[in-house]
């Protein structure tokens, strides 16, 4: 397949990026302008381009799919910034649909599964859902992916990344305190980013568009077990530090996944190691303090 993936020098679009052209399909990577950097982003070979921008829609030619992946991708810059957020999230799909259709393209969308809680709970969550609308009510093929937490190789703290377990292992790695604020047994469904590369790209062949589907593992686990087992996968001696607090609205809760879409994951125990393992590696951390 030919595949467009936007948001290309980000954590999700450069691991799909990269694991899709070793799975033998032709991607282009298209990054944002003026967007942070990133080690090892330059080897992707990336087209700048704004995904907002209408000619960003002449990548889309000859492609048999985008993959979405530019856009505000976390809740703390949506709150700083709710306007950005609409744009990033709703005025760059609603663009890239329109480019759907012009060149028989269909559009993954990956969503959150924190816009399937009524009302929505925070600024994110609200421009993910109106995302999610602008791909049912266009005409283009498209597909809703609600994603749980995802966590994996090209997450990385130092550049920017969030996530708690890329968190924990930044801290685990630097034998620093690993720090599990509000309600440290909350719950999140994590599920490993090479595994939801080979969900997306089953939908694609699949062409199983036109719904919205949960990309999860099915498997809940409270942050404070999940620190365990990034601090025994590093071998860190880090103290595990749960100070309570008020959290910003939707951060202290736990997230029922519900009905998932079906698709080999590999075991949470497993994936954290080969994560903590590809970020001993990672030239941010390499020649830093070491558990």
């Amino acid at each position: 397949m030919k595949l467009l993936v936007t948001g290309a020098s980000g954590f999700l679009g450069s691991r799909h990026t990269i694991l899709l052209r070793e799975r033998g399909h032709e991607v282009i990577a298209m990054t944002r302008p003026g967007g942070r950097p990133r080690a090892g982003a330059e080897a992707l070979g990336g087209i700048e381009r704004d995904a907002g921008d209408p000619a960003a829609r002449e990548l889309i030619e000859g492609c048999d799919a985008v993959l979405h992946f530019a856009g505000v991708p976390d809740p703390a810059t949506a709150r700083a910034d709710p306007t950005v957020a609409v744009r990033e999230n709703v005025g760059t799909t609603l663009n890239l649909l329109e480019g759907c259709s012009e060149h028989g393209a269909a559009l993954v969308y990956p969503s959150t599964l924190r816009v399937a809680q009524d009302p929505p709970p925070d600024p994110y969550a609200v421009s993910k859902r109106l995302g999610e609308q602008a791909c049912r009510l266009h005409p283009a093929p498209s597909v809703v992916a609600r994603m749980t937490s995802v966590f994996g190789p090209g997450q990385v703290t130092a550049e920017g990344a969030t996530g708690a377990i890329a968190s924990f292992a930044a801290r685990a790695v630097a034998g620093e305190p690993i720090l599990i604020p509000g309600n440290p047994s909350r719950t999140r469904d994590f599920v490993f980013v090479d595994d939801v590369v080979a969900a997306l790209e089953s939908l694609i062949t699949e062409r199983r568009f036109d719904q919205t589907v949960t990309v999860a593992s099915g498997v809940a686990t409270p942050l404070i077990d999940v620190a365990e087992l990034v601090r025994d996968a590093a071998g860190s001696s880090s103290p595990i530090e749960t100070p309570g607090g008020k959290l910003a609205p939707g951060e202290n809760e736990s997230y029922e996944t519900g009905a998932r879409l079906v698709f080999p994951t590999r075991p949470l125990a497993e994936a954290v190691k080969l994560y903590v393992e590809w970020l001993r590696s990672h030239p941010a951390v390499e020649g830093g303090t070491r558990a």
